[in-house]
């Protein structure tokens, strides 16, 4: 399915994955999507952060789901058992590469489904692409993906941070010419 996609933005659906995880959601999310636009280097991270995006602010938007991981590790709690987290830390990083606990997944759960709108999400950036005469999919096509739907989760976060999404999909179209 994501054989047309740049890394990037294969990286960005890896990363929706690990966000719907931690947040305990049981399908992957368009606002899931757009988070992991945010991590990864392109025209869409590019055009949410000039537009005053930020995953922290949305993160704390995202609804909460009934297997919520902890985001952080409890330092104090570990070192009671003996476990020093920053040695832990060290070494998974020099193993599987920086912030590798971060990304770690859950065991034991299943890889999620995506949700009806982030498939919607998946099949606007392949329009888009198509559209636009790219033979690649990029981030900036996922969140056209994201913008061009009528109602979805993500365009409720990013109205409830205040942005203005005609601006945004306009910077996005620039930024993909």
């Amino acid at each position: 399915m994501l054989e047309r996609f740049a890394q990037t933005a294969r990286q960005a659906v890896i990363d929706a994955r690990q966000e719907a995880a931690r947040a305990g959601q049981d399908r992957v999310r368009s606002e899931h999507v757009l988070l992991g636009l945010l991590q990864e280097p392109g025209p869409a991270a590019d055009a949410l952060t000039a537009a005053g995006v930020d995953a922290d602010s949305l993160r704390a938007r995202l609804p909460r789901g009934d297997h919520e991981v902890p985001a952080d590790l409890d330092a104090d709690a570990l070192s009671t058992l003996g476990i020093d987290l920053d040695a832990v830390r060290r070494a998974a990083d020099a193993a599987f590469g920086p912030g590798a606990l971060d990304r770690a997944r859950v065991t034991g759960r299943r890889r999620l489904p995506f949700a009806p709108d982030a498939r919607q999400t998946l099949a606007g950036a392949a329009r888009q692409a198509v559209q636009l005469s790219h033979r690649q999919i990029t981030s900036g096509h996922l969140l056209l993906g994201i913008l061009d739907q009528k109602r979805n989760g993500a365009l409720t976060m990013l109205a409830r941070a205040g942005t203005d999404v005609a601006a945004l999909r306009a910077d996005v179209l620039r930024r993909l010419a």
